[in-house]
């Protein structure tokens, strides 16, 4: 069947006019067909009507306030004329934009999403064969990802919809907004000033040790009129250290990651870099499971997270899929957790698990299935059907349990 293209601007005053047949309308009136634009569709379809189509669509999202995705699962045609329409929505350069950056801008609604358009276009559709390089789906997210790159005012913009950039587009983008090459993620907590970051950073570098460490005590650090406090943790035989930072007097506590200049990557497993790419995103999502990611600092090698207290969970930490249970929002976010190393990387996700926990997506429900928070997440993949890879922007994640230590 032909489709002739038409405008897809709907003048909305035009239409509600055209709606009422009246002159003059009183607000009640108005308001009472706002959210229900009765005679925008009809139930039985005699033919395919693109322009009729696009004003619903565009009622639900101008009108209703609704996102284009969720606007297009509102509407209620054929399938294939549903089909059709989307077709053209992701053939169209700014529709489509608007419609794929809906679908990113809510990761934990992949799945049912994807069910939904199944429902709605039929699962025979090559719209959402996104395994077709030819898809136009696909298709229309390579444009997305290049628009969303050239758009995105920071690396946090990028992150929040997806982990798996390559190391070589964040420091483009890195480059394009800071006239630099000193990659940063996120800010340091202004809870301690920027000169006392620099000096702690500076002093727990020296305390660093490589191979298997040993536990020691780290003297106290004080700096202006502020005493800070240290403890040193000894696991795993890698290169970064893992200290905690402690504030007394403004009651704050962190932990730095830090490794050596040498080994900073943006993509190869275990560096700090690659991990950064991973917390940002899991952190820019609220996930009640991963321990904030506050700052990382590409030059110097180090990053910065949010203290979790350390409530020690009990359950088999070695059996992945108990593991996977107790780490559900990883899952939600289209991550595969894959590590099983040791309990240490883990604890019990409570009331006193940071300061900031009201933030995190779906925290008091997580209270009482007993969730864990992840506080080493170097063995994760990433995969959504609805977000592909697109090559040249994005990087597969490598799973560190798949390399030797």
């Amino acid at each position: 069947m032909k489709i002739t293209p038409v405008s897809t601007k709907i003048n909305n005053v035009s239409a509600y006019k055209h709606k009422t047949n009246q002159q003059k309308q009183t607000s009640e009136n108005y308001d009472s067909l706002v959210s229900y634009p009765a005679n925008y569709y009809t139930t039985s379809f005699k033919g395919f009507n693109l322009k009729k189509m696009y004003e619903e669509y565009n009622w639900y999202i101008n009108n209703d306030r609704i996102p284009a995705v969720k606007s297009f699962l509102k509407m209620y045609a054929p399938k294939e004329e549903m089909d059709q329409f989307l077709t053209h929505i992701l053939s169209t350069e700014d529709r489509s934009y608007e419609f794929i950056d809906s679908i990113s801008s809510m990761p934990r609604e992949h799945t049912n999403i994807i069910k939904s358009l199944e429902e709605k276009i039929g699962s025979n559709s090559k719209n959402i064969m996104t395994f077709l390089p030819d898809c136009p789906y696909v298709v229309a997210y390579r444009k997305y990802i290049q628009e969303k790159f050239e758009k995105a005012p920071n690396l946090t913009e990028l992150l929040k919809i997806r982990p798996d950039w390559s190391g070589d587009m964040l420091m483009k983008k890195y480059i394009s907004k800071a006239g630099n090459d000193e990659l940063k993620i996120g800010n340091m907590p202004k809870q301690i000033p920027v000169e006392h970051w620099e000096q702690i950073v500076s002093y727990l570098r020296e305390k660093m040790e490589y191979g298997m460490k040993s536990r020691k005590k780290i003297d106290n650090l004080t700096l202006g009129n502020r005493t800070y406090e240290f403890s040193f943790f000894t696991e795993g035989k890698s290169s970064k250290n893992v200290f905690g930072v402690f504030a007394p007097q403004v009651g704050k506590k962190y932990i730095i990651k830090i490794d050596s200049p040498d080994k900073r990557s943006l993509d190869e497993p275990f560096a700090l870099g690659t991990l950064a790419k991973i917390d940002k995103y899991l952190t820019s999502n609220d996930s009640r499971n991963s321990a904030p990611l506050c700052y990382y600092d590409h030059k110097g090698n180090y990053s910065i997270y949010k203290y979790i207290n350390h409530t020690h969970v009990t359950d088999n930490t070695k059996d992945l899929n108990s593991i996977k249970k107790h780490l559900p929002d990883f899952s939600a976010l289209g991550l595969d957790y894959n590590d099983t190393v040791g309990y240490k990387n883990f604890f019990m996700l409570n009331e006193s698990s940071l300061d900031t926990h009201y933030r995190m997506y779906g925290y008091n429900d997580a209270l009482n299935k007993q969730e864990w928070i992840s506080v080493d997440n170097d063995h994760v993949t990433y995969h959504n059907s609805l977000q592909p890879s697109v090559t040249g922007y994005n990087k597969f994640l490598p799973n560190a349990m798949g390399f030797a230590v």
